[in-house]
């Protein structure tokens, strides 16, 4: 147990294709499970400070480095804090991207943080000055914040398209007539007159649209015939969501950069 679980660290602390290849618990490939995996075995990390850093004190002091021991030990509790907020950020990208999927992920995603937490499974049999001394030069892969981040925002974009799409698919029904006017809204004052007047010589009753009432039923049953937007081509047939106002994309979307902003490209399938 204890060759495997340094065997798994030696290899996580080299670039991600070697340890993909040979390691069991490596990352998977997909952005929301690489992140998952992320948070798994940093947070296993994490939870192992109090347990290593009475080791750690002893090494550092042992073998002190050109700063001085002091200045060694006060990187431990910035590292934890460091981690603990990194932690934070994988956590918000996973809730993202679980809320914005169209299919239920968290299963999948819960087995990638146990896979992530499994590179530390052996730490309560090993050596602990073994175990200090790979806890003190382990670090997670240096692009899970960088995915997370981007896991965040395709998440966000896709989210929004999602739910502008379930709007426009909803069908409104369109009223018949206006609705009846609000008993607050008095009636137009009518002329009185001493006495009944012919039919012909009646004056014409005032159109129903220039009441308040209709005035304002007017326009509340137009917007679901709206047109939708059409999206543009731009340079050489792209196709560009914008996230502060998301279109329907029949394809895929894809993160991009354009005019210094993070847009999506709609790639038709």
């Amino acid at each position: 147990m204890a060759n495997a679980l340094f065997l798994a660290l030696a290899l996580l602390a080299q670039d991600g294709q070697a340890s993909a290849q040979t390691s069991p618990n490596a990352p998977p490939t997909d952005e929301y499970g690489y992140v998952a995996w992320c948070y798994g075995a940093l947070g296993g990390y994490a939870s192992l400070y109090d347990q290593v850093m009475p080791e750690v004190t002893r090494i550092e002091k042992a073998f002190p480095g050109p700063d001085g021991v002091q200045a060694a030990l006060k990187t431990y509790p910035e590292m934890r804090a460091q981690a603990q907020k990194d932690l934070k950020t994988f956590a918000s990208a996973i809730t993202a991207a679980e809320k914005a999927s169209p299919r239920p992920i968290s299963e999948y995603g819960g087995a990638q943080v146990k896979r992530g937490a499994a590179v530390w499974q052996g730490a309560a049999s090993v050596d602990k000055a073994r175990l200090a001394q790979m806890w003190m030069s382990w670090s997670p892969p240096g692009d899970c914040e960088k995915r997370a981040k981007t896991l965040e925002m395709k998440s966000s974009i896709l989210g929004r398209a999602l739910n502008y799409n379930a709007a426009g698919s909803a069908t409104t029904p369109t009223p018949t007539s206006p609705p009846p006017a609000q008993p607050e809204t008095p009636a137009p004052a009518q002329p009185e007159t001493p006495a009944p007047q012919p039919v012909a010589e009646a004056p014409a009753p005032k159109p129903a649209a220039a009441t308040p009432a209709a005035t304002t039923a007017m326009p509340k049953a137009k917007p679901a015939a709206a047109p939708a937007k059409k999206l543009p081509p731009i340079g050489g047939g792209e196709i560009i969501v914008d996230p502060v106002n998301p279109v329907p994309c029949a394809g895929s979307l894809l993160p991009a950069k354009r005019g210094g902003r993070d847009v999506l490209i709609c790639k038709p399938n």
